[in-house]
């Protein structure tokens, strides 16, 4: 039998979390044949390996694949690429999935033909939901264009979106690796492709927010690959067969996240790579004036080196005073 879904999970150095998100995946009240868990070992120092054997023993159909660290993106397509289940959900490996959750996503994946569910999830920090993101509900599947523009709100996080298999496969939509924020380049691509598309408004994701993770880590590399993937988003909105509504939703997306991505290296006293400028060379002749347009964004069009700068020493000037 085909299983509906195959719950992908990706393990690096996790040992203090990786127990409990297995188990809430098999805290399931549908029939194990339907699913299938697999842990895909990304070349981890710490003992998170021996925890996931380990659970075999009650766990006994879930599998294990070991590999040389290729990163997040490079075990999410090695999952992808062992998968058998019609549906795919990448389940990050310190987060967590709601107990008997999955009945209601099967009845939503046997409902209609869908391409992309999207779900809602909450955030949980010292033990205590935080924030929690709910879609809208919908009257019936829409293209993933619409999705895009009308719901999505820079909800990128691809844990949030429940896949057809065979559409990531025809369409040629696997991770882009060694790169951070995969997220961020993989789910506006994906949408782009996709013709049936539906929500499911209830929290059954449970994000951990935890010092260490990457989001919680900037580095030189977090800074440059943000910058690599909006200049990548620039040109997939220069591509055929493009709507005019998502050029402008993703032109918004780019500059969200580039307003964003320069006070993030400011914070971090980090330098800004060039293709930071290559960017904002692009797009600040038709946003850099625009009246309804981003503030800081309109400052830095002015002079990107002196915004990122002046507002490095702000930053940290607030830091000594609080």
């Amino acid at each position: 039998m085909t299983p509906i879904l195959s719950i992908v999970i990706p393990v690096y150095n996790v040992s203090a979390y990786v127990e409990k998100c297995i188990r809430s995946c098999f805290d399931q009240s549908v029939g194990s044949e339907e699913f299938e868990v697999i842990v895909v070992d990304d070349g981890g120092t710490d003992n998170s390996l021996q925890i996931c054997k380990g659970l075999l023993n009650d766990f006994p159909s879930m599998k294990i694949i070991s590999q040389k660290n290729k990163g997040l993106s490079g075990a999410r397509n090695t999952g992808l690429n062992h998968a058998k289940g019609n549906y795919v959900w990448f389940v990050d490996s310190d987060d967590w999935i709601s107990s008997n959750c999955l009945k209601d996503i099967f009845h939503k994946l046997r409902s209609n033909s869908l391409d992309i569910l999207w779900l809602g999830h909450d955030v949980i920090y010292n033990d205590k939901v935080t924030r929690q993101y709910i879609p809208t509900a919908l009257e019936k599947p829409i293209y993933g264009e619409t999705l895009f523009i009308d719901y999505l709100n820079n909800l990128f996080y691809i844990w949030k979106f429940i896949y057809k298999r065979s559409f990531l496969e025809e369409n040629q939509l696997f991770f882009y690796e060694g790169i951070l924020y995969e997220d961020l380049e993989f789910t506006p691509r994906a949408l782009l492709k996709a013709k049936h598309c539906d929500t499911l408004p209830k929290a059954y994701y449970h994000y951990l927010m935890r010092e260490g993770s990457i989001i919680n880590s900037i580095s030189t590399k977090n800074v440059e690959d943000r910058f690599l993937i909006l200049n990548a988003l620039h040109e997939l909105k220069n591509e055929k067969n493009v709507s005019n509504k998502y050029k402008e939703t993703l032109e918004k997306t780019i500059i969200h996240f580039f307003a964003g991505s320069v006070k993030m290296a400011a914070r971090a006293k980090l330098p800004l790579p060039k293709t930071a400028y290559s960017i904002i060379k692009k797009i600040k002749k038709k946003y850099g004036s625009s009246k309804n347009g981003n503030k800081d964004f309109k400052l830095m069009a002015i002079s990107l080196k002196t915004y990122h700068k002046t507002y490095s020493s702000i930053y940290n000037l607030y830091k000594k005073v609080s």
